[in-house]
């Protein structure tokens, strides 16, 4: 029994360092800005999809990641992907490989004669990187062989850069409202959470006004936060002047040995005028979905695009598939350009 808990022991203080890793650079595809695809390869706004169709024989294609400089304690590559095979009587190949300053080296390779690789939705499958610490790099999905035709699809939705460190805070999530009055006190909310190894105290978080630059608060923490825990701070303010901007947290801590995570994603505010106005939203977009949404990464119509940027602001208004013929009442009208059959 003793042996068995001293096993124990030796296997969870192993996996401390796994379970402490700090994300250093993800891809969602939202965008892919930087990509480089050849044919039958896409990016459609929440995966890098490579898709038999058009088919081609004696094909070699790839997707290349920009360059990305890797940290000095890089940990690990996470990809969430899954392929689907079409026919597992042939010769195509899928490959994941780095390029880095002395050559290629390849990751993982995979014949589709094994069929089916993953769920769907995606798996999760990882590789390390220690080897290229410090390095600028790029990465390389790369199918190949005597006909696409042979694949149904390899749909890549998310990559994750790892890196290991003693001592890291990062700004996990600001909340709060997104719209208030003139005069009235509202409550942002910014949690920090301790990524590194280390217990760490003696750190600042701050809260920003992006348009303007000016901080809204500062608190300084003299408390201990122990590894992976977290803690929220709550920050009040009010405006005098009425008009639209983000916010965004920061948090400072001297020996902090990755600032890639220091601040947060903006949030969106809105000081409302005191002025009364009405919103029409003119729905013309034939109900079909033409458009990849930025943030959320869904196929949508135009008029859903319009609609959730008015919710996210918190306007109301109202919306007409028709164009009233007295437009006298409404003092904004929107109107969707999107694809429209005429059949």
């Amino acid at each position: 029994m003793k042996k068995f808990l001293f096993l124990l022991l030796l296997v969870l203080l192993f996996k401390l360092p796994i379970s402490a890793q700090t994300p250093f650079w993800e891809e969602d595809f939202s965008t892919g800005q930087g990509w480089t695809v050849e044919p039958n390869w896409t990016i459609t706004g929440s995966m890098l999809e490579f898709y038999w169709s058009p088919s081609i024989t004696n094909f070699d294609a790839s997707a290349i990641s920009p360059v990305i400089g890797l940290h000095e304690s890089i940990g690990e590559m996470i990809v969430t992907q899954y392929l689907d095979v079409f026919s597992t009587m042939s010769d195509e190949k899928a490959d994941i490989s780095i390029i880095h300053e002395n050559g290629e080296d390849i990751l993982w390779s995979y014949a589709i004669s094994n069929g089916n690789w993953g769920a769907t939705g995606g798996t999760e499958i990882e590789f390390s990187l220690e080897p290229y610490a410090g390095q600028d790099v790029q990465f390389r999905f790369r199918t190949y062989g005597n006909d696409t035709y042979n694949w149904n699809w390899w749909d890549v939705h998310n990559i994750m850069l790892t890196v290991y460190l003693d001592n890291d805070l990062a700004v996990s999530e600001i909340s709060g409202p997104t719209q208030i009055e003139l005069m009235e006190s509202g409550i942002w909310d910014v949690v920090v959470k301790n990524t590194g190894l280390n217990s760490i105290a003696d750190y600042t978080v701050k809260l920003f006004d992006h348009k303007t630059g000016d901080l809204i608060g500062s608190i300084d923490d003299p408390d201990e936060l122990e590894p992976q825990s977290t803690k929220s701070y709550s920050f009040e303010w009010f405006s005098a002047a009425a008009y639209n901007t983000a916010f965004y947290g920061f948090v400072m801590f001297e020996g902090d040995e990755f600032e890639g995570n220091n601040v947060s994603k903006s949030h969106f505010v809105r000081i409302n005028p005191d002025i009364d106005f009405s919103i029409l939203v003119w729905d013309n977009d034939n109900d079909i979905e033409t458009i990849i949404c930025p943030v959320q990464g869904d196929e949508i119509q135009p008029s859903t695009a319009l609609k959730r940027v008015l919710d996210e602001a918190g306007f109301e208004y109202n919306v007409a598939y028709f164009l009233p013929d007295d437009l006298d009442t409404y003092d904004m009208v929107f109107s969707t350009m999107g694809c429209f059959c005429v059949s």
